[in-house]
């Protein structure tokens, strides 16, 4: 897969127009409630200066709070997936999904966060080997996929319980060129649920879309989608990562089809700062257990996240 200096162009403008906004982004992002308030910010500190075992305990509960899709932290993933063997003809397809996430403080007991999944994606050509080997190749597909904002109504919880959030998802058909999206809109449930003990952030994301509307012509949709995630925090601010990118079944799929998509893999994340930016540098590799007809045989994924902690100047007593 290769872009031409066009979609090189515009990736760069894509990720250059949300990096500039990063600041403000941060700066607009209210105080959290959730469990790890307390320990994003110890209590009374203010802008005093931290002991060394100070700043190693609020490192770690800033690394832990990046791994909780409700915590209570401001992120900018830059999520870059190369997926190897797509389509018929089993070519690279790479897909970049930006996926800010904002948390809204509602009450002192109740938080709104606000995800938003924008793929970019460059989908390689379905025709066959033949005409790719003519004077005219066959070029891929580039463009902007469907625009999936989530929402997540996560409560505040007492240290070492439960923490979940649970709200809608939507489905806009933004896909330029038209191949790239569903041509559906869609809404559906959204419910996250994790446990953060000692050094171990675990838990599942879960959702269902169903198409409500747009082009009569497209197929339907009805789609679950579970992640389940496990990610043992190491010495030094390394992470390994053990879960799935996200199980997938498509209920209108038929046997031919397949209805399953199931990749399964492991990774590993540094946390680190540049300057006074916090962020991280991550690596995956997924394989596809069970595929549907034509999907992909496996995934790489390299990841940038710009961490935004909220900051607060005294912690909220346990509910």
């Amino acid at each position: 897969m290769s872009l031409n200096l066009y979609e090189k162009v515009a990736v760069a403008a894509a990720i250059a127009i949300l990096a500039c906004s990063t600041q403000a982004f941060a700066q607009s992002a209210p105080a959290s409630p959730t469990t790890e308030t307390a320990q994003t910010q110890p209590a009374g500190s203010g802008d005093k200066q931290l002991t060394p075992e100070e700043q190693a305990a609020l490192e770690a509960a800033v690394i832990k709070a990046s791994q909780n899709p409700v915590g209570n932290i401001a992120i900018i993933p830059f999520q870059n997936n190369f997926s190897y063997g797509a389509g018929p003809y089993q070519r690279l397809q790479y897909n970049l999904n930006l996926q800010p996430v904002v948390p809204i403080m509602l009450n002192p007991n109740l938080n709104l966060i606000a995800r938003t999944i924008i793929p970019i994606i460059n989908a390689p050509s379905a025709a066959p080997p033949s005409v790719c080997a003519s004077a005219y190749g066959c070029p891929s597909t580039f463009g902007i996929g469907d625009l999936n904002p989530q929402f997540f109504l996560a409560p505040k919880t007492k240290p070492n319980a439960l923490i979940w959030g649970v709200g809608p998802q939507f489905l806009f058909p933004t896909g330029t060129p038209s191949a790239l999206g569903s041509g559906k809109y869609g809404t559906g449930p959204a419910l996250v649920g994790l446990i953060m003990p000692g050094n171990i952030v675990t838990g599942a994301l879960v959702t269902q879309m169903f198409s409500v509307g747009g082009d009569p012509a497209r197929a339907p949709i009805s789609t679950l989608f579970v992640q389940p995630f496990f990610n043992y925090n190491l010495k030094h601010a390394w992470t390994v990562f053990f879960g799935s990118s996200g199980i997938t079944a498509n209920w209108t799929a038929t046997p031919q089809q397949g209805k399953w998509l199931v990749p399964i893999g492991t990774g590993l994340t540094k946390t680190f700062k540049l300057g006074d930016q916090p962020m991280q540098l991550g690596v995956q590799y997924f394989q596809n257990v069970v595929r549907t007809t034509n999907a992909p045989y496996g995934n790489i994924r390299f990841t940038w996240s710009l961490l935004y902690p909220v900051k607060r100047g005294s912690a909220l007593p346990p509910s």
